[in-house]
Order: structure tokens, then sequence, then C-alpha cells
């Protein structure tokens, strides 16, 4: 399976420049996707066609045959046989591209070639829209822009130095219309992708600007192999460890030197780091009761939280308290003892055996609604009379909040919706179902009592079939991906990373 690198950003923030230097560097194909545009005007330019009148323009598209060669790795661009690289950069021939682009005529066949180029070989493409609409699924994109003074001031040097007469102003004024025009167009507008890392170049120059890039995918690229057997594997940027997991993890290790150390509770849902903490004298505590029994030591909250009671009998005990819930969980807490003390319903999507959605019942000073399913929410029965403030367990599947909290929403409430899932966690279900979706195999890796990997194995399974759920290596059958030519790998949040990186090395060098 071939390796795209997508470059977007405006008109003269010099991405063919970097492009063409990456693509070299990395012995890719450079795929300049402006000079197909660009050779599509030139024939539009040459047989005098209106580029105002779109029927004009989709009866003039089926004559044109445009393909790529190249020579000694450039990019030659072929118009109707005839070879028209030379023809590409001046002025009037970006003017009508700007203004044909937009045409969905002009873009479907050219994107069609596009993703063929991209299928078939290793390749660095710049344009406008790659990552967004041509490559959405490229495992690197960058989003490469400039200040309009910047690129105005490059492309003023570039024409001075060619020996052609130019006027700074227009070309700036010129450079800023193009921007309203690819990014206001109807079809695949300019914008940054959502996954896509920005990379300003106004006051860096070209070695710069390609070292910066070279970084960033020398870090993308750590996550991607290809194995002996021609295998690609993919492991998700966002597996492993969130901020909130960490942080809990690392503060029970920092306490283990101590005597009685306790956590309430797993100190996250993951088997093999409890086994270990256990190795080294950290014992878990599973209900208030258990405190009598306790010697004087430290107890650490765990990061799923607790409630108020079971906070309140800690403090009882005397023992030393050491709070590690995810400062994501306690802004939830705060939500719900503020609104309920004001005399506001409150209704939690997320599942009432989790202890993290337990612990947030426990901070309401009345009684709360659990919502996980469409029927429960279909069965909601909350006084009208007064407010409704929602709230999420932070792990809860993104799509299915939406879902349910629309149902609710449509019953005539006075709702206040507190969107409390983590960002880390969309972000992780967002990567997981685009992976997924490239994916031929995927490996979710995760304790089976996690949440939030349970999830994602959900995510990923309605998107790729052949998906796989393990705890550890020894869970996973190489033979059961030997038929994959794409392998994708993701991690719950609470998945150490020596257990993902056993996972990615093993499927790297066995298959």
């Amino acid at each position: 399976m071939s390796i795209s690198i997508a470059i977007d950003g405006p008109a003269g923030a010099g991405k063919s420049t970097i492009a063409k230097r990456l693509a070299a560097k990395m012995n890719y194909i450079y795929v300049d996707t402006g000079a197909m545009y660009r050779a599509m005007a030139v024939y539009f330019t040459q047989n005098h066609v209106n580029p105002d009148d779109e029927r004009e323009i989709d009866a003039s598209v089926v004559n044109v045959d445009i393909s790529i060669e190249y020579a000694d790795g450039v990019q030659q661009v072929i118009l109707n046989g005839d070879n028209v690289t030379a023809f590409l950069r001046t002025e009037e021939t970006g003017r009508m591209a700007s203004k044909t682009s937009k045409y969905a005529s002009v873009r479907k066949k050219l994107v069609d070639l596009q993703r063929k180029i991209a299928k078939e070989n290793n390749c660095v493409m710049d344009g406008r829209d790659i990552g967004t609409a041509v490559l959405p699924d490229a495992p690197v994109k960058i989003y490469l822009t400039a200040s309009s003074d910047a690129r105005a001031q490059r492309r003023f040097d570039e024409l001075v130095a060619k020996g052609e007469q130019c006027d700074y102003q227009t070309i700036k004024e010129d450079i800023e219309q193009r921007d309203y025009q690819d990014m206001h167009r109807e079809i695949s507008p300019l914008c940054q992708a959502e996954d896509a890392v920005l990379v300003d170049s106004s006051d860096m120059n070209i070695e710069e600007v390609l070292q910066a890039i070279t970084d960033i995918i020398e870090k993308k690229n750590a996550r991607i192999a290809t194995t002996k057997s021609g295998k690609t594997v993919i492991l998700a940027e966002s597996a492993g460890f969130c901020f909130g997991v960490e942080r809990a993890v690392n503060t029970v290790y920092e306490q283990v030197d101590k005597e009685n150390v306790y956590t309430y509770g797993p100190i996250i849902h993951n088997e093999e780091v409890v086994k270990d903490l256990e190795s080294k004298g950290v014992r878990v505590i599973e209900n208030a009761a258990d405190f009598k029994n306790t010697e004087n030591g430290t107890v650490i909250i765990r990061s799923h939280g607790v409630s108020k009671k079971v906070y309140d009998d800690l403090k009882n005990t005397g023992v030393e308290i050491i709070d590690a819930t995810c400062p994501f969980v306690l802004k939830i807490h705060t939500i719900v003892r503020e609104e309920s003390e004001a005399g506001t319903q409150i209704v939690i999507i997320g599942n009432e055996k989790h202890p993290e959605v337990e612990g947030i019942m426990g901070w309401s000073v009345s009684p709360v609604h659990v919502v996980d399913t469409v029927e429960k929410a279909q069965n909601l029965a909350l006084d009208l009379e007064k407010k409704v403030c929602i709230v999420s367990q932070t792990t809860f599947n993104y799509n299915k909040f939406q879902e349910l909290v629309e149902i609710i929403s449509k019953k005539g409430y006075n709702v206040s919706i507190r969107n409390t899932i983590c960002n880390a966690t969309e972000e992780r279900q967002t990567e997981a179902r685009k992976l997924a979706k490239r994916a031929d195999a995927m490996i979710v890796v995760g304790g089976s009592s996690s949440s939030n990997t349970r999830k994602l194995y959900e995510i990923c399974k309605n998107e790729c079939n052949a998906t796989f759920y393990i705890q550890t290596l020894n869970d996973l059958d190489l033979e059961s991906l030997s038929k994959a030519d794409c392998i994708g790998i993701t991690a719950g949040a609470s998945t150490p990373n020596n257990i993902i990186e056993e996972v990615y090395t093993n499927v790297r060098i066995k298959l």
C-alpha cells in the first residue's frame, strides 16, 4: 500500500517548492495538483472558453485529456498530447485556474487522476484540498501558509528575477482575491483538515520550512511501517495513556516507596498496570467499608473519581488522601453539584455501573437520571417546570451522545447541554474511525474492563469487520492478519505504552 503526504495551503505559501524538495529527499513522486488545474486553464484560455459560464466549461472538459509524466523525477504535464509545463505559471493561467477550479466537472476529472496516482505510488501531493477532499485518509497532512504580505513579496521577487515588470500591490491584491475565491468556493473550499499540522512559513526560509515538515513526517512515520511482506502497519497517534490516566498512574508510582499505600478501586482499568502496582505493595480498596480495616497510610483516589460520600468517608479515616481524579471528571462533579443545588434536574449520559458515573451521581444533592440507550432516552420523564442539565461520562461515544441528547431535547424541556466528553476521547474515537475505514484489519489494545477501549472496539468493528480486541501481545493471533494489506492499531486511554509498542513491533517484524 502506498503512502501519501498531503500538503495544502493558499497560493504563494511555498507548497510546490517544499513538496518538490520533500519528494526528492524521501524518494517519493511529487504530484503538483495545481499544475493539473493550470493545464486545464491553459486549454480554456487557448480555446477562449468563458470561465464564468459553467455550461460552457462542462462542455469543454470532455475534450481535455491530461496526463502526468516524469522526467528525472520532475513532473511534466501533458495536455492533449502536448507538454504544457512551461506555460503553467503565468499570471493569466493562474487567474483562469482559480476561476475554473471550482466547477464540479473540472474537479472530478482531475481528482480521479490524482487519486489514481496516489494509489499506485508513494507521493507528496500539494494543492488546496488534498487533505480534506482528494486524499482524506492520507497519513501525513500539512497545512502550509504564510501572511499575504510575505507571499506577495516572494512572488514579486520571483517575477523581478525573471526580468518581468510587476507591481507589488497588484500582486498582493491578486493573492488576497485568490484566497477569497478558494476559501469560499462551493465545492471543496480551501481549509485546514482537522488532522493537518499547521506550518506558518512567513518568517522562515526554505530550509527551515523543509526541516520543520521533515520533523513532522518523521514523527508521523514512526507510527507507519512497511513489513517485509509489503504490508502497511499504522499505529494511531492518540493510542495510549490520556492526560488524566497518565497523571493518576504517575501519582501512584511516586508513592510506592511509602508504607501502606492504597488506591480506591483499581487506579485505571488495565490489569497489567494493577498487577505491577500490586507487586510493589500497592493494595486496592474496593468500598468504604474496607477503610475500617486499614492501617494508617496513603489512599489515592483513582482517575475515575469518587462520590462525595466516599470522599467524606476517606477524610474521616484520618489517612492521607491524594486525589488523582482526572481534572475533566472533577469539572463534572462541580457542574452536577452546583446545578443540583440550584434545583436543576440532572441527566448523565453514560453507563450507570461505570465507576466514573457512580462518582458523578454522588455529587448531586437530588436524584439523577442516567441514560445510555435510545430506549432510556425515549422513556425519560422529567418535570417540565424545572430546568434540565445534561452531562456526559468523559469516555462516552460522541456520536451516541449527540443521538441521545437530540431525543431528550425534543421532549420540550428547558435543557442545558454540557458536552463533558473529554477532548482526548473525541480525538481518539475520530482517529480510530478514520483508521478503521482505511485498514483491512484493526487491532484494539486495552484492558477487558476498560469502557473507553470497548467503545473504540465497537467504533472500529463498525468500520472494519476484521477488528480484534486484545489485552496484550499474548492475545494476538498473527495468522488472522495474514490477508490484510493495511493493519491499523489503536489502544484505550488506560493502555501502557510498553504494551502498545510490543504489539506494534511484533506486527511489523513478524508479518
